[in-house]
């Protein structure tokens, strides 16, 4: 079987940015992978996201399955609380560059990741290009040039991030689960942004449901696989750090079977040339394993060309 998985690595925390962010590195050289890294430009405020408890059912569930102290550690779970968070880019700018001169692909993951994630659901247009305005300017300062993807934290968007990121010229965003590349349709309008969703499970909605080891979970992720592309999303704070055996097997036996692996920003690019390239609704949804609503592509419908 042969197919292209591509690789979205999303930084979450300022831990999983410094301390997850090498091994990665480490385990993309050694297979000789190039893969999209999104970093959020602002603070870690990971101590927010307790009012989660309130507000999304399953929450509390899922964070036992996948242990969220071991997992992200007491600091992070105070940042924002108790504790200043720390900016993520600007304070590991040596990493940044690190990605950047490995050859993958570095994109933005949001300004502040906790307040995205719950809250641009309800943004308005303004709200919405101030915050975009803020994280396309740290991005411009931190890397010298303009930021050509985004991939929205917790999968949330509305349409006037859609509006602005084609306004702002970005080459695609990654904001959505769902089957394949497509060019977007969300309130009512349609955009000429590649959205290229991410088709896998993420692994902190299987742990502890189809297994709590590495071996059947490199398993099970190796017959999810198909031919044509597939998105798998990973965390510095998991395939990072304790889930990083996982990964190495993963991507060690997807390569025998004759998987290749690919930046998105080059598959964004292969698919704007294609002629079929399907329009599809963006729909708020949900998907096993995970509390709360995400993006989900919704359809097809006839070409964008």
């Amino acid at each position: 079987m042969s197919g292209i998985i591509g690789i979205k690595v999303d930084v979450d925390t300022f831990e999983g940015m410094r301390s997850g962010v090498p091994v990665l590195l480490d385990i993309f050289q050694r297979y000789d992978i190039k893969a999209s890294f999104f970093v959020p430009m602002g603070k870690d405020n990971t101590g927010r996201t307790v009012k989660r408890v309130f507000t999304r059912k399953g929450f509390l569930k899922k964070a036992g399955r996948v242990g969220v102290l071991s997992t992200y550690g007491a600091k992070t779970l105070m940042y924002g609380l108790v504790l200043p968070g720390p900016q993520i880019a600007r304070k590991n700018i040596t990493l940044v560059r690190k990605i950047l001169d490995a050859g993958h692909e570095l994109g933005i993951h949001g300004y502040d990741h906790v307040r995205w994630h719950d809250s641009i659901k309800h943004f308005d247009e303004a709200d919405t290009r101030r915050e975009v305005d803020r994280l396309l300017t740290v991005y411009r300062m931190i890397v010298g040039e303009d930021a050509r993807s985004f991939a929205a934290p917790g999968w949330m968007i509305n349409p006037f991030v859609l509006q602005v990121f084609e306004e702002k010229g970005l080459v695609y965003s990654s904001d959505t689960r769902g089957m394949c590349p497509f060019y977007p349709e969300m309130g009512g309008n349609r955009f000429s942004i590649v959205q290229i969703p991410t088709t896998l499970p993420t692994l902190d909605e299987v742990i502890g449901v189809i297994s709590a080891d590495e071996t059947p979970l490199v398993d099970h992720y190796l017959g999810l696989l198909k031919e044509g592309i597939n998105i798998l999303t990973v965390h510095t704070e998991l395939e990072g750090k304790r889930w990083s055996g996982f990964l190495a097997a993963f991507l060690e036996e997807a390569k025998k079977r004759g998987f290749s692996f690919t930046r998105l920003i080059d598959i964004a690019r292969e698919f704007k040339k294609e002629a079929d390239t399907p329009i599809c609704t963006v729909e708020y949804g949900s998907v096993p394993g995970r509390a709360g609503e995400v993006c989900c592509q919704a359809y097809k419908e006839q070409s964008m060309n």
